[in-house]
């Protein structure tokens, strides 16, 4: 009895250490090459490896590549000999060279990760990976940070710091072996979909980590802490029929959706591109139109109570111009197919930027992963080689060209907030808790 006993109060200190979370929508098998989505992507940077990461601070640094170096404008990279698959297999130039040019060579494809490698030519060099695009170096570095590179010819193998299990219909990941060495046992992540739901869990200290509902007033428990992490992430609007229906929820966004609306964790946007990622306040040009009389349905994912709310909002400030704004909520799923389709007269979701003006560039250039509305301009072209780096000057040319006819709008521009067990010390990046290097890997439980 004693032994079992023993071994019972062992089992419970180490599932007191795993990290509690919650998804919020089924994220499908783990798959580097076609999965896509939130839920999705922090599975892939927990349990594969990118050749390079995003520290908190928002730098680039080594992960599954020790170092690099541009040669010639193209980046070679050398990787790490201590990286390991969960078989054990060392992680060559071969499955990463593999990864990339499977995923530009399958249609159905990650579309951000298709976007990211769209013209990149990937070849080995000796015992390096070389990549080379006409974007600027810089770009295409902090863009692969989003790439992890699976084992060749295994689609759902990574080398990263966690390995996945499912078991009863959640997803259970332990710590391995590993070149970052993580500092916590693991994570396990329930499937729980209702913004109630989620907080009843945070106030009961069922969840170590979660994203509270926006709520005015709303403050953890005693046992957690609020974290507000630096991301860019706003709540945009597409138009497919034109720029009226912009110019209409440009003006009436700021009435519609005052600074107190939802509690503080969301103001109304004020310009056109995200002024967190050095851009000024500009307009959508030209006169006003008369919108009385017009009808325009607009899709939203259904169950997305934040998106839902300020919808609402805005439909009745549309009213008074004599304005039917008529939201419709479909799957996520379904509204990703007809974002990508282009299927719709105008369309919502809230959209995270990478912490780079570039990122920019895919409500933009063609087969970006932001750009539903079809846009498309004639001196884009010339401009984007302009675009060297991040304090260029071409980067006003491009949002006066954007500002001409826009093809989407931010309404509302989002603060970060996340309630973590204070015990657990996390170290939040502009990418949020999971995305950042080490991310889960780093945390620890304070003694």
């Amino acid at each position: 009895m004693r032994c079992c006993l023993a071994f019972a109060l062992v089992c419970f200190g180490l599932s007191a250490q795993i990290v509690q979370e919650s998804f919020s929508r089924d994220p499908g098998p783990l798959d580097f090459i076609r999965g896509e989505g939130h839920e999705q992507a922090i599975l892939q940077a927990l349990t594969g490896d990118s050749l390079v990461g995003m520290d908190a601070q928002g730098r680039v640094v080594p992960r599954l590549a020790e170092r690099w170096e541009i040669k010639d404008s193209a980046l070679r990279f050398f990787l790490r000999s201590d990286a390991r698959f969960r078989d054990g297999r060392t992680v060559t130039v071969e499955d990463a060279l593999w990864t990339l040019q499977a995923i530009q060579a399958d249609a159905t494809a990650s579309p951000t990760k298709r976007a990211i490698l769209l013209k990149v030519r990937c070849r080995k060099v000796g015992k390096a990976l070389e990549l080379a695009s006409d974007r600027p170096p810089a770009r295409l570095l902090m863009e692969l940070v989003r790439i992890p590179i699976a084992q060749q010819q295994k689609p759902g193998e990574g080398s990263g710091p966690f390995a996945l299990d499912l078991k009863g219909g959640e997803w259970h990941l332990s710590a391995r072996s590993h070149f970052l060495q993580p500092k916590i046992p693991g994570l396990r992540f329930r499937l729980i979909a209702d913004e109630q739901a989620i907080l009843q869990n945070l106030q009961k200290g069922w969840l170590s980590i979660g994203v509270p509902p926006p709520r005015r007033g709303l403050q953890p428990p005693s046992s957690h802490i609020d974290l507000h992490p630096a991301t860019q992430a706003q709540l945009i609007a597409w138009s497919r029929i034109g720029l009226a229906p912009l110019k209409g929820l440009e003006r009436w966004r700021k009435e519609a959706l005052p600074q107190d609306f939802f509690g503080g964790r969301a103001v109304p946007s004020r310009g056109l591109f995200p002024e967190g990622l050095g851009f000024q306040v500009r307009s959508i040009k030209g006169t006003e139109p008369n919108l009385k009389g017009q009808h325009w349905e607009i899709l939203y994912s259904a169950g997305d109570e934040p998106v839902e709310k300020a919808l609402l909002a805005l439909r009745e400030r549309a009213k008074r111009e004599g304005v039917h704004l008529d939201p419709r909520p479909v799957d996520s799923a379904l509204l990703f197919e007809r974002l990508t389709k282009g299927d719709f007269q105008l369309a919502c979701a809230i959209s995270v930027f990478d912490p780079h003006p570039w990122t920019v560039l895919d409500l933009m250039v063609p087969q970006g992963a932001m750009n539903f509305s079809g846009w498309t301009h004639e001196r884009l072209a010339a401009l984007l080689p302009r675009l060297h780096d991040a304090h260029s000057s071409a980067w006003r040319e491009l949002q006066a060209l954007w500002a001409e006819n826009p093809g989407s709008l931010p309404l509302l521009d989002f603060r970060g907030s996340v309630w973590v067990d204070r015990r657990l010390e996390v170290a939040p990046g502009p990418m949020g808790l999971y995305l950042t290097t080490p991310g889960a890997a780093g945390w620890y439980w304070k003694p």
